[in-house]
């Protein structure tokens, strides 16, 4: 039989992985409504791989980042029950340290109230969609 610590992390870990896949599915409709353009990314092992597909066919780089993006959503919500700006702002600054600062995101390597407010909305996106989860428990 599992304990409360251990039930806990169950339901977190869950979370987590609901969001992942959710949030994935979010970002594919975004960046691309037809489903059929192709977003090359490098892998950790030297492979290209297309990361516009369905979260189980992603490479495990990306569904660990997108987990990652989870735990920090779980986090966020948890820390700022009510306050959205906080919370976004604290995955803001997940993201940023799991994404070196590089030429490619360098413009989104900033504190959050220097973002611009389409970067601040996906911060949010990240919020309302794990704040979504934890009202289906």
């Amino acid at each position: 039989m599992k304990t409360f610590k251990q039930l806990n992390e169950a339901i977190r870990v869950g979370k987590a992985q609901q969001f992942a896949a959710k949030a994935h599915d979010v970002w594919r409709k975004s960046f691309d409504t037809s489903g059929t353009k192709e977003r090359i990314k490098k892998n950790s092992d030297g492979t290209e791989g297309n990361i516009n597909v369905p979260f189980h066919k992603l490479h495990s780089d990306w569904k660990k980042e997108n987990l990652a993006a989870g735990h920090a959503a779980l986090a966020a919500v948890k820390k700022h029950p009510r306050d959205m700006e906080k919370a976004a702002e604290h995955v803001h600054n997940e993201w940023m340290k799991r994404n070196p600062k590089a030429d490619h995101n360098a413009a989104q390597h900033v504190p959050y109230h220097e973002l611009p407010e389409a970067e601040k909305e996906k911060d949010r996106v990240h919020v309302r969609t794990m704040q979504g989860l934890r009202q289906k428990r």
